[in-house]
């Protein structure tokens, strides 16, 4: 007999959970039909004006005509955005808040600095939708016109060469850090909230170099500043005489690419929705010549890449660092 109530104990406990499982099932379904049903905050992790922020407001602009509804930029900048992934972690996963980072953010800055979220387990990335072309440059009328002088004035010269960067934990921060310690020379780091603050300190004479995440390209453009090194895997072809930070002896990994990214937990039909209608806005033509009219590279790779990724380059990240006791948080 108590084996027969056992079992009748143990069937109805199924029987409620594959309710459950259905019921939830189906809301998810009815949520992903009607969504969205209201405007999507979209978190930019770096102030107005800058590379990141203008192609997440191109992209935002696309994106609003595929869904029907307003993507709205909100700018959230600071510690290498990882002050707009907090605020993403911790939102309601319903597919309304969503981040505008960089592999970066997720891969290297928590391993610097002390953030609110875990990298690996509290966001969805959708997808990468370009790449920076990141450089080293200085003012048109400094007197370096190599990377390698301008390393033996820092040589000549402890402390005195000031270099601005987007800020503490960035990878220009970092590669710098990494370059200090190799070429064994002390320079004064001057961190910014976002890559456009950094390009003007430059501008303004604030400081003596940049190392620039996309804003310093206006001013290359325009011969204000000279680009003294790049940090892409291969030559800019608008700037062929520019060598890599590879070329150059400094074998670090490169990677500069935006992603859009959700929070954990949001129900897979509204992701599917949400990656449809942020790869159709990364793919097309429109913002493909966007990019290009920005300088930068277009570089589109679909969530389940960007997670690897991601992934991947934490562990190098963490073994990087390791060997160069940099560790801050």
């Amino acid at each position: 007999m108590k084996r027969v109530i056992s079992f009748i104990k143990k069937s109805v406990v199924l029987a409620f959970i594959g309710i459950l499982f259905v019921v939830t099932a189906f809301n998810e379904v009815m949520a992903a039909e009607k969504f969205p049903e209201k405007p999507i905050k979209l978190l930019v992790g770096y102030t107005p004006g800058g590379t990141s922020d203008l192609m997440g407001r191109m992209l935002a602009s696309l994106v609003t005509e595929y869904l029907g509804q307003p993507v709205i930029v909100v700018n959230k900048p600071g510690a290498s955005a990882t002050v707009a992934a907090a605020e993403v972690a911790a939102s309601k996963p319903d597919g309304y808040t969503l981040g505008n980072l960089t592999q970066l953010t997720l891969s290297l800055a928590p391993l610097l600095l002390k953030v609110k979220f875990d990298p690996m387990k509290s966001f969805e990335p959708l997808l990468n939708y370009a790449g920076g072309v990141y450089g080293v440059c200085v003012l048109s009328d400094a007197p370096w016109n190599s990377f390698k002088e301008l390393i033996e004035f820092a040589r000549r010269n402890p402390g005195e060469l000031s270099v601005s960067s987007p800020g503490v934990g960035t990878q220009q921060h970092i590669v710098f850090e990494w370059i200090a310690r190799q070429e064994k020379i002390s320079w004064k780091h001057v961190p910014y909230p976002g890559g456009a603050p950094a390009a003007t300190a430059l501008l303004g004479g604030h400081v003596k170099c940049n190392f620039g995440s996309g804003s310093h390209l206006p001013f290359v453009e325009s011969g204000k500043f000279k680009l003294l090194a790049s940090y892409s895997t291969k030559r800019n072809p608008k700037n062929p005489d520019v060598p890599t930070l590879k070329e150059l002896g400094y074998d670090l990994p490169i990677s500069n690419g935006q992603i859009i990214a959700a929070p954990k937990g949001v129900p897979e039909p509204i992701l599917k929705t949400l990656e449809d209608a942020f790869s159709k806005a990364g793919k097309s033509e429109v913002f493909k010549e966007f990019l290009n009219k920005m300088l930068m590279e277009h570089d589109f790779r679909d969530r389940e890449n960007v997670k690897k990724l991601i992934e991947t380059e934490y562990t190098t990240w963490v073994d990087i660092l390791d060997k160069l006791d940099l560790k801050i948080k």
